[in-house]
C-alpha cells in the first residue's frame, strides 16, 4: 500500500515516539474513574480504511457534521442520522497542500478551514505555504437517501499565510466582525484573522503555548475554545489546558493561567454545562476536566476505541446537545501499543450519564 508523503512522515514520527512513550512521565495521567455509567460507551457511525486521518469536525445546524482530513486534503461530510451513513467528499484541494486541520463557522452554514502546506515528520514546512478557505455551504444540498451531493459548496481562498508554522486549530471570536483564532502549533502562538479583508497577525504568543523541549512532538498549542471572554488552550507538547482572558477583539487583557494538568492533548471542546471534553490522541484516550479535576472518560492506552482521538463536536439540536461526535486517526499519530494502526473514525458518545467530576 502506497502512502501520501504526509503520511509517511507522521507514521514515521509515531514509530519514533511510539518506542520512547513508555519513558514518558506518568504524572499527568487522568485518575481512573469508578463512578457508576464510565466508561462512557462509544459507538462507531463510520470506520474507514488504513490509513485514514480524520483531525477535525464541525457540526452544521441540520445535524450533518463536516470532517477534515490531515491525510489528504479533502473535506468530507457525514450525516449521523442515516443508518449505515458513509462520507461525501464535500471538496477536494489542489496537492499543494497536504491535509486539512481545523474549522470554524462563523455565519450560520458559512465555515473556514486550515489547508496545509506539505510538512515533514518533524512538522516542519517543507514548501509552499497553508492557506486558509471558506467553505460556504448555504447552497449545498445533499439526499440522505441516496447519498449524492445535489447541490454544491462554494469554495473560495481567503489567504496565503506564509510566514505561518504548523496551522492547526480554529476558533471564532466573533462571527459579525468575521474574526478567527488560528493556532501555529510549531511557533506556539495564535493568529487573528480578518476573513473579510484577509488581514491576519500574531494575536497571542504566551509561554504556555510553546512545546517543551523534552516534548516527543514539535506541536505547541493545538485546540482552541472561546468560554466566558476567555481563550482556552490546549498544548500537545506540554502537559497543561490554559486560558487566557481576552477581549472582543481578541486582544488578551491578562495573563494567562493554568486551568489543569492534562498531557498530549489534540483538541478540546466545551459541553453547555462548562465541562471540558479532552481528545488524549497519542494515548487513545477521552477525558473530562472540571474545574482542575481530569477523569478519564472512555478508551485509553491499550484499546482501539478512540484510537488516535482528535477532536470532538456536540450536536446541535436540544435532543442531541449531549451527543458528543469524535473524529480519530486510528492511532497514525502514535500507534496503539506501538504497532496497531486502524481506520480513523467518526463515533459518538452520550454523554448526559457524565454530569461532572465525582458524580
Amino acid at each position: 500500500m502506497q502512502l501520501p508523503p504526509s503520511v509517511v512522515c507522521l507514521v514515521v514520527l509515531a514509530r519514533f515516539a511510539s518506542g520512547i512513550s513508555g519513558q514518558i512521565s506518568r504524572q499527568h495521567e487522568p485518575r481512573v474513574e469508578t463512578t457508576y455509567g464510565l466508561p462512557l460507551t462509544v459507538n462507531t457511525i463510520y470506520e474507514g480504511p488504513v490509513p485514514t486521518w480524520n483531525e477535525n469536525l464541525a457540526v452544521r445546524t441540520n445535524g450533518q457534521i463536516l470532517v477534515t482530513r490531515l491525510d489528504s486534503p479533502v473535506l468530507e461530510l457525514i450525516d449521523p442520522a442515516v443508518e449505515n451513513a458513509v462520507p461525501v467528499t464535500v471538496a477536494t484541494f489542489s496537492s499543494d497542500y497536504a491535509g486539512l486541520l481545523g474549522i470554524t463557522e462563523t455565519n450560520e452554514d458559512v465555515f473556514y478551514v486550515v489547508a496545509a502546506a506539505p510538512f515533514g515528520s518533524d512538522f516542519v514546512k517543507t514548501s509552499g505555504n497553508s492557506s486558509i478557505f471558506q467553505i460556504d455551504m448555504t447552497q449545498f444540498a445533499f439526499d440522505s437517501a441516496t447519498s449524492k451531493i445535489t447541490g454544491n459548496a462554494t469554495i473560495t481562498k481567503v489567504v496565503d499565510m506564509p510566514d505561518a508554522g504548523f496551522l492547526n486549530g480554529m476558533t471564532t471570536i466573533d462571527p459579525t466582525a468575521g474574526l478567527v483564532f488560528i493556532a501555529d502549533a510549531y511557533n506556539g502562538w495564535v493568529y487573528s484573522l480578518d476573513v473579510t479583508s484577509g488581514e491576519y497577525k500574531i494575536a497571542i504568543d504566551d509561554a504556555k503555548m510553546k512545546y517543551l523541549p523534552s516534548s516527543i512532538t514539535n506541536l505547541g498549542v493545538n485546540g482552541l475554545k472561546i468560554r466566558d471572554n476567555y481563550l482556552y488552550f490546549s498544548n500537545s507538547g506540554n502537559p497543561i489546558f490554559c486560558r487566557i482572558p481576552i477581549n472582543t477583539l481578541g486582544e488578551p487583557t491578562g495573563p494567562s493561567e493554568i486551568v489543569a494538568d492534562i498531557r498530549q492533548v489534540d483538541d478540546f471542546v466545551f459541553r453547555s454545562d462548562g465541562v471540558a471534553f479532552m481528545c488524549q490522541n497519542q494515548i487513545e484516550s477521552l477525558s473530562a476536566v472540571s474545574g482542575s479535576e481530569v477523569v478519564l472518560v472512555a478508551g485509553s492506552n491499550t484499546s482501539t476505541l478512540l484510537a488516535g482521538v482528535t477532536a470532538g463536536a456536540f450536536g446541535r439540536s436540544e435532543a442531541n446537545s449531549n451527543i458528543l461526535y469524535l473524529t480519530t486517526d486510528g492511532g497514525l499519530a502514535i500507534p496503539v501499543n506501538g504497532s496497531v494502526i486502524v481506520g480513523g473514525k467518526i463515533a459518538w458518545i452520550d454523554t448526559e450519564q457524565f454530569s461532572g467530576i465525582g458524580t
